[in-house]
């Protein structure tokens, strides 16, 4: 096929296709290079035998943070549930806000129902989010207590290899960032998947 071409056009399609090997030989490169940068600090503290191997724990330390490591898990899973039962309560509000309505001449009037449900989600999120900040409280006194007890050797070990658990909050809670612009007009205005 390149033969046919013309002399100009055989170069420019070599060129091309050198090019695209270029291309794709950085860009295995750098998907390597992100996946190993990625793998550093993969050992979660909740995953206790693995941590306890990458530390290199004694008896003696293990039964100190053995217990503290076992209650932040049970504090993350808490916290996974807890974020899941308030993200099916809010899917449940939306297809509720989404049902058609009934006027009042046939027999509807106002639908104070998806008003109370409403204000019964806006509760739920604020005592979530408190709890939520309750745990992040208690999950850093755990991990400073079992800082406490390593030496120097297994601290940096644990600063280096050892990932922390984050609770992160459901995407119906994160801030967007047209919020601040929310009422301004001549901007975007708030949608009904807005929380």
């Amino acid at each position: 096929m390149i033969h046919n071409l013309p002399h100009w056009r055989q170069r420019q399609s070599i060129n091309n296709s050198n090019d695209m090997r270029k291309f794709s030989l950085r860009f295995i490169l750098f998907s390597l290079i992100i996946v190993s940068l990625s793998a550093c600090g993969s050992t979660k503290l909740i995953d206790i035998p693995k941590s306890t191997a990458v530390l290199s724990l004694s008896e003696k330390q293990r039964e100190i943070t053995h217990p503290k490591m076992e209650v932040i898990r049970d504090l993350v899973e808490d916290y996974k549930f807890e974020k899941s039962e308030l993200s099916a309560a809010y899917h449940r509000y939306q297809s509720n806000s989404r049902l058609s309505r009934v006027s009042r001449y046939e027999g509807g009037g106002p639908n104070r129902g998806i008003r109370r449900e409403w204000n019964e989600l806006r509760g739920e999120a604020r005592s979530f989010i408190r709890q939520r900040q309750e745990f992040i409280k208690e999950i850093a006194e755990l991990v400073e207590e079992i800082k406490a007890n390593l030496s120097p050797e297994q601290l940096a070990t644990f600063e280096a290899e050892i990932k922390l658990p984050e609770l992160e909050l459901p995407e119906m809670l994160k801030r967007r960032r047209n919020d601040e612009f929310l009422f301004i007009p001549g901007s975007r205005m708030g949608t009904r998947d807005d929380f």
